[in-house]
């Protein structure tokens, strides 16, 4: 009768196979690695567009805030409409906290205490650039265009919020 543990039966792996199962499970690793990379850079991206998304509403909003407060002036008897709205064809920066539009639109916004502006904090990446435009003589309304612009590891990017802003009480 035959042992069933013999030394002839008894074969373990080849140097060949384990080298083989090695490359294997490497390919698979790197695979997962790859895939959770690429997922934690798109979260990223994904984070800074809805971030900037709102700036840009954010900066059309502002506008439309001086609008409203001209509307309170006008309607005690000083100022226009679109006071301080006129001359920024070509783009221009503003925050809550500024008062009106200005003239710098390369500034990078900062971030304090959760809130954004130009005054106080630590310089983000984002851009924002606020254009009016008006829409003939005499001006009915104005073409707001608000674009926030920044730069990450996918490349450059740029999102945009338009609007209309209308002489609406006369």
């Amino acid at each position: 009768m035959k042992n069933a543990f013999s030394k002839s039966d008894c074969r373990g792996f080849t140097l060949v196979e384990v080298m083989v199962a090695l490359v294997i499970v490497s390919v698979g690793m790197l695979g997962a690695y790859g895939l959770v990379n690429q997922s934690l850079a798109l979260a990223n991206s994904a984070a800074n567009r809805f971030t900037a998304v709102h700036l840009a509403a954010e900066g059309a909003e502002i506008a439309r805030n001086i609008r409203d407060t001209n509307y309170l002036k006008f309607y005690r008897g000083a100022g226009n409409w679109n006071d301080g709205l006129t001359g920024y064809e070509s783009g221009a920066a503003a925050d809550y906290s500024s008062g009106g539009l200005t003239a710098d639109p390369a500034a990078l916004l900062k971030i304090a205490g959760g809130f954004y502006g130009y005054s106080a904090g630590e310089n983000t990446m984002f851009k924002r650039k606020i254009k009016v435009i008006p829409n003939a003589s005499p001006v009915d309304y104005f073409e707001v265009v608000s674009e926030v612009s920044w730069s990450d590891s996918a490349g450059q990017h740029t999102e945009t919020v338009r609007e209309r802003l209308y002489n609406w009480w006369q």
